[in-house]
């Protein structure tokens, strides 16, 4: 069926209703733009130069890379042929899917669709492209065009800059430059210094730290070398550190805690060789004593000798002999026992000679192995304060550019036309607009304090 006999068409019911519907949106939407003078459509030059702030900052319009819904009905009017009865209440409105669909705006800033070709919509507000399509197809087609436009995406804002999180952004109606830098953590920039400065504080107490280790370090070593070496200590690396008085005090702080060391030890030496000297005292009386019950064993034995002779004579009774006997046994078992209490004694002072030399050769031991625990603490020591020490070098600095550049900023944004690439300064309340670039950076003045 041709369009110019659709006129003749019976539509459903349904159909009628989304008429009515359709040709009531469409009506209001033609009223709206009628209302507009020309003295509010918004003037376009070709010169690039007259962009100014104030275009900018213009209200919310399509933009280039905004992809469009456009939906167009065409409206037939009602049956009346002569001779039959009315049969349309109203008109009839039927889409044109030939013409409907999605859009984008091109870099020229149009879009271009059937019938009509190219349409200028960059910059254009919904009632001007409602109106502007509405005029350009009215004279293409039989009927009444109604237009339906619906904004499907848009591009996004994109934030370039020394921020905590650049990168794009959906772009919402009204976005300013101070909320795109809200969205970006530009506010960040000074918890990001607070925290800064406290890893500078830790840092510096780590220093301190490291450098109080080191000087105990230093001057512990000092101390055993000399002890072990019978020199003067080494103080020149400890002088370099905290001076000849600080060094001279921190040596005596070390010698006087070893002092208590030796002290220690040689209490403990003390009581051995003390322990040692009683024991031998007491060997002594015992071996004496076991000369004694030596000597009273041989005069048991040459008795017992005597009375064997007597007894062979029998000039002695039995009694006298076992007597004699007895008296024998209980001499040699006292001589036993004078050894046995000797072979302890002498055992005793062994175990204390022994632990004698042990405390000397574990004191050599200990005092060598600290030597080398203390060298590599110490170098471990130098290592953590030339690291420390970088980085609190670096850190002032640091902190110096990025407090100058937050309170010197600069903005530029780099806006896509019909004319190409158009970089304006900006302010914190500059409008962006779909594909928008803000460039943030520091001010001339915040570059030149830095250098």
């Amino acid at each position: 069926m041709k369009a110019t006999d659709l006129r003749f068409a019976h539509p459903s019911r349904k159909m009628v209703q989304a008429a009515l519907c359709t040709i009531t949106l469409g009506t209001a939407a033609v009223g709206r733009a009628e209302d507009l003078t020309d003295a509010q459509a918004p003037a376009q030059t070709a010169k690039v130069d007259s962009l100014s702030s104030a275009e900018i900052n213009r209200s919310a319009s399509y933009a280039i890379g905004d992809k469009l819904k456009i939906t167009v009905f065409e409206q037939l009017q009602p049956d009346t042929r002569e001779g039959g009865e009315q049969r349309d209440i109203v008109a009839s409105a039927i889409e044109r899917p030939d013409l409907s669909g999605e859009y984008i705006v091109q870099e020229d800033g149009n879009i271009y669709m059937p019938l009509t070709g190219s349409v200028a919509v960059a910059g254009s507000s919904f009632q001007e492209l409602d109106q502007a399509l509405s005029t350009a197809l009215s004279g293409k087609l039989n009927g009444v065009v109604r237009v339906g436009i619906r904004l499907v995406e848009r591009e996004p804002v994109y934030v370039l800059g020394p921020v905590a999180r650049p990168g794009p952004y959906k772009h919402i109606p009204g976005m300013s430059v101070l909320h795109v830098l809200a969205l970006a953590g530009a506010a960040d920039t000074a918890l990001q210094d607070q925290w800064r400065l406290l890893d500078t504080a830790r840092e510096r107490e780590r220093l301190l730290k490291s450098s109080e280790r080191l000087t105990r370090s230093l001057a512990r070593l000092a101390i055993l070398v000399t002890e072990r070496d019978g020199a003067e200590p080494a103080t020149k690396r400890l002088s370099d550190l905290v001076g000849p008085v600080a060094a001279k005090a921190r040596l005596g702080e070390a010698n006087s805690f070893r002092e208590v060391e030796r002290s220690k030890r040689k209490k403990q030496e003390t009581a051995i060789a003390a322990a040692i000297q009683s024991y031998q005292t007491e060997l002594a009386i015992q071996r004496n004593k076991l000369a004694q019950v030596e000597s009273n064993v041989s005069d048991r034995n040459q008795r017992m000798d005597f009375i064997n002779k007597l007894r062979e004579r029998g000039a002695t009774t039995d009694i006298t002999y076992y007597a004699s006997l007895m008296e024998l046994g209980d001499a040699k078992e006292r001589f036993q026992d004078a050894k046995a209490v000797i072979a302890q004694t002498e055992h005793r002072i062994s175990d204390l000679q022994h632990e004698q030399l042990r405390i000397t050769v574990d004191a050599e031991v200990d005092r060598e192995r600290e030597i080398r625990e203390l060298q590599s603490a110490i170098d471990e020591e130098e290592l953590t304060r030339v690291a420390v020490g970088t980085a609190l070098a670096q850190l002032p600095g640091t902190l110096e550019r990025q407090t100058t550049g937050r309170k010197e900023m600069s903005f530029s944004i780099l806006r896509r036309t019909q004319w190409g690439l158009m970089r304006r300064p900006a302010q914190s309340d500059s409008l962006l607009e779909p594909g928008d670039v803000l460039q943030i950076s520091p001010s001339q003045a915040a570059r030149v304090a830095t250098q």
